[in-house]
């Protein structure tokens, strides 16, 4: 997976970054990457897979063989047979997981993440007019300086992306405990369109800081972040087959700086 600097991404974002609305300052971030096979992507399905298989759960606990086994677990030769759990190979996982993953990754690589932990849980499929009407309403609030970014901006990402009907898929990242922006911003919503005929994904981020000018820092209160759920979404309707700055005082430490730390329930 690539970056690809796009004129017209670089044109919105200038004028979409750190405008003030809403009581902060509001940012709207689009990136474009590629979508192909590489040894990188073999080798990051790898990754992912390595890690599946270790935080997989086995299907019985060992028991030891003096001890009695627990009456859950007391199979009798007549019991029916336990398959055991199959090992999670590199060609089992998604091509779009990888792809979603790999950006993540060149997004905030330097900082020395890595997104190998994640699951098709972390990313939820969205309805295009859901995500669209989330992201107008952000672009309404902002200033008449900004209208000609919020005038093209969907104009320019379908240009790249296309939309639902020419195979364009809607995902949002939904891992609070493994999002970098859950510690950096007031709030923060962050979107992928991942279009398989065109070999492209767009990330499309959204977030608010603090407005100094205004009196505030952008220091949360901790466990005030609110996240927005599909109160109708579930897992089981997941992942269906593709159509075609704080001082050096502070003691901040920011979740999921690598796979340490990653706290998952």
């Amino acid at each position: 997976m690539e970056f690809v600097p796009l004129e017209s991404f670089e044109f919105l974002n200038s004028l979409l970054q750190g405008v003030e609305a809403q009581g902060c300052l509001m940012t709207v971030r689009l990136e474009a990457f590629t979508c192909r096979c590489t040894r990188k992507k073999k080798l990051l399905a790898a990754s992912i897979a390595e890690y599946a298989n270790k935080t997989t759960p086995p299907l019985r606990p060992l028991c030891s063989a003096n001890a009695p086994v627990p009456p859950l677990l007391n199979l009798s030769d007549d019991s029916a047979h336990v398959v055991p759990t199959e090992p999670v190979e590199p060609s089992d996982i998604d091509d779009r997981l990888v792809f979603l993953v790999a950006a993540l990754n060149s997004i905030y690589g330097e900082d020395g993440y890595d997104f190998s932990v994640l699951t098709e849980e972390d990313f939820v499929p969205c309805d295009e007019a859901h995500v669209r009407a989330e992201v107008n309403n952000t672009l309404r609030s902002f200033p008449s300086s900004c209208s000609p970014a919020v005038g093209q901006f969907w104009v320019r990402v379908t240009e790249r992306a296309s939309d639902a009907s020419q195979g364009c898929e809607y995902f949002r990242f939904a891992s609070p405990s493994c999002d970098p922006m859950a510690s950096r911003a007031l709030f923060s919503q962050h979107y992928f369109l991942y279009n398989k005929r065109a070999r492209l994904l767009v990330s499309l981020l959204i977030f608010a800081e603090g407005n100094l000018y205004r009196g505030d820092d952008g220091t949360m209160v901790e466990n005030s972040l609110y996240y927005e759920t599909d109160d109708n979404s579930t897992h089981s309707r997941l992942w269906f087959s593709s159509p075609d700055g704080a001082s050096e005082d502070d003691e901040h430490v920011l979740v999921g700086k690598n796979v340490h730390y990653y706290c998952r329930a």
